[in-house]
């Protein structure tokens, strides 16, 4: 299982709220979100997760992305990079790139990519990042959705009814009384 995964390939062991989070994702539940206050772990279960669908799925897309640009690229891009370079296994098998992970034998259909939208955007144009995702396997990694805008979680939801797994995870600060954290929980 995720925790297996977690231990083994990361050679990371979970806090006993991690282990849980890491059980409700791998049930086979396609939504799991994390409501925490800062710095207990949130955006690691998160990376923990992403490599345990790369690594287990055929020909999986996973679309990633925070309530900035820079968010994205400095937390959870950073900690898939961090935890690939704790695994021998995802350093052999796996590619990462400023704004794309994949699998370096089918890099065209086995991947995780960095999505974000411009500080400007209006609400289609931020809808729009995480559209058009259509795969058997398919995941959506939100990261700090206390503050995300509803009309980026409304696309990863539309996209969670097809394919064979779908997984929506969700990670935030409970900042505001509003919002897809707020929503989840």
């Amino acid at each position: 299982g995720a925790i297996a995964f977690v231990v083994e390939q990361l050679h990371a062991q979970p806090d006993p709220w991690q282990e849980g989070a890491l059980r409700m994702y791998h049930r086979g539940k396609p939504r799991t979100a994390l409501k925490a206050c800062k710095n207990p772990g949130k955006t690691a279960v998160l990376a923990w997760c992403s490599w345990h669908f790369l690594s287990v799925y055929p020909d999986p897309n996973i679309a990633a992305t925070a309530i900035s640009g820079d968010n994205l690229r400095d937390n959870l891009w950073k900690e898939m990079a961090k935890w690939q370079q704790k695994s021998k296994f995802l350093q052999d098998q796996f590619q990462w790139t400023a704004e794309r992970i994949f699998l370096k034998a089918r890099p065209a259909t086995w991947w995780m990519s960095a999505r974000k939208w411009s500080k400007s955007a209006d609400q289609q144009q931020q809808s729009a990042t995480l559209s058009g995702m259509h795969a058997d396997y398919v995941m959506f990694v939100l990261d700090e959705t206390g503050s995300m805008p509803r009309a980026v979680m409304a696309s990863a939801d539309a996209a969670l009814g097809s394919g064979v797994v779908s997984k929506l995870l969700q990670a935030g600060n409970p900042e505001r009384l509003e919002g897809p954290l707020y929503d989840a929980c």
